[in-house]
């Protein structure tokens, strides 16, 4: 079911949508939600191996991270690490998910994949809405004497919300995270 979910997905193109800041913003439809999935591209001088240990951080707060109002470790295993966060997007109440992220390695490149689910030990709090979906990836590959970086997301941001309400917000979030990794 996952992968045939994930051929769907995969078959459909990227439409650009815009460039931002040297960031190129494209979407694609997502089979079964109203919510797009969202491509992110743009190259860096840093090196691989820093940029992708920013985008994976430390597991813990961190207070510059766009929209994050709290986090709780679960689990971290170096290279897998579960968390506990909450948001506050713009213009909706806040949200929650647990989330699993995986980071690999290879000579030149970086990856990480990042997929929330349910976890009955840790339930929404109170007055806070449980994400639907997300999923998604970050990649960085050394091309030529700079470093591509990719960051694609499909979130459903849970609650009676219109894709046409929300969508704006969610573009802008991931956005900010990629100005984030590009930023010296």
């Amino acid at each position: 079911m996952v992968s045939t979910f994930l051929l769907v997905v995969l078959s459909q193109p990227f439409t650009v949508k815009t460039v931002d800041d040297g960031v190129e913003v494209s979407w694609r439809a997502v089979p079964g939600s109203g919510f797009a999935e969202l491509r992110f591209v743009g190259e860096s001088t840093g090196e691989v191996e820093a940029l992708c240990a920013k985008a994976f951080g430390t597991g813990k707060f961190d207070p510059d991270e766009p929209h994050l109002v709290s986090r709780t470790l679960i689990t971290d295993l170096g290279d897998e690490r579960v968390t506990w966060d909450e948001i506050a997007p713009p213009m909706v109440s806040r949200r929650d998910y647990v989330m699993r992220s995986v980071r690999s390695h290879s000579p030149g490149k970086c990856r990480i994949d990042f997929d929330a689910f349910d976890d009955p030990a840790h339930p929404p709090r109170e007055g806070v809405v449980r994400l639907s979906a997300l999923r998604g990836s970050f990649s960085f590959e050394v091309v030529g004497a700079r470093v591509r970086v990719e960051h694609r997301v499909h979130m459903d941001p849970g609650g009676l919300l219109a894709p046409f309400v929300v969508e704006r917000a969610r573009e802008r979030m991931s956005l900010a995270w990629m100005k984030r990794l590009l930023s010296k």
